[in-house]
């Protein structure tokens, strides 16, 4: 079993919604709001990964990487990439501040436990004057979240012990990078609770595994696919 961090949360979140996405392959379409968020995620993994990091050069990566699906119209689409031009824009400038330099740009891991593989890709890896490591992941909500979240952020987590157990480094800083609220909100990474995540992976793919995929009702309200399915109770 293969288990990356969507798929253990999707699974932590309903089995059974684990089930339609993975097995049964259904999609959420996408809308304006995840079709942004993918375009600028894939035109930052570009402009970061190349040589010239001007203005104008991501404003061109956000023009050869953007997702044209998930608009109702042309006009909508327009506004919402004139609205990712402007978180661009911000973020340019925030990240001429920055002291510290770039190691890895969707960095993959990949380690063994038990009989699976976890595997992950880290937005960034940021490296400090002193020597220590930062784990950047961007998000594209409209909110910014305080200092404990981040420490507490299953992905940044799970990312983390990603790091120490394929790269060989452990982390001394979590950070999300809030593109569209415009912010970036830092905690120290704290490697107690890594045996319990661990474990807690090893029973999640393990039941993946023995397809063990009984509903948890309770996230109905919250989920994308309960239109149709049997447990939600919505047609």
């Amino acid at each position: 079993m293969e288990i990356s961090f969507t798929r253990y949360r999707i699974y932590r979140e309903c089995p059974w919604k684990y089930k339609l996405m993975f097995i049964d392959q259904r999609r959420i379409p996408l809308n304006p709001k995840s079709s942004m968020g993918l375009s600028l995620h894939r035109a930052l993994e570009a402009w970061l990964s190349e040589g010239e990091r001007t203005e104008e050069s991501l404003r061109e990566a956000l023009k050869s990487q953007w997702l044209g699906q998930g608009y109702p119209d042309d006009d909508t689409q327009e506004l919402w990439y004139s609205k990712a031009e402007r978180i661009l824009s911000r973020f340019y400038k925030e990240e001429e501040s920055r002291r510290t330099r770039i190691i890895g740009v969707e960095k993959e891991f990949i380690w063994t436990l038990a009989d699976h593989e976890v595997r992950g890709m880290i937005d960034r890896i940021d490296q400090g004057p002193d020597g220590s490591y930062e784990l950047i992941d961007y998000k594209t909500g409209p909110a910014l979240p305080n200092a404990g979240d981040v420490a507490a952020d299953g992905q940044l987590r799970f990312y983390a012990l990603g790091a120490r157990r394929a790269l060989g480094f452990s982390p001394a800083m979590l950070t999300m990078d809030c593109l569209a609220a415009g912010g970036r909100v830092s905690a120290p990474y704290d490697a107690s609770g890594e045996e319990a995540l661990e474990a807690d992976i090893l029973r999640a793919a393990s039941a993946i595994e023995q397809g063990s995929f009984s509903p948890d009702t309770s996230f109905c309200p919250r989920c994308d696919l309960r239109r149709g399915c049997l447990y939600s109770g919505e047609k």
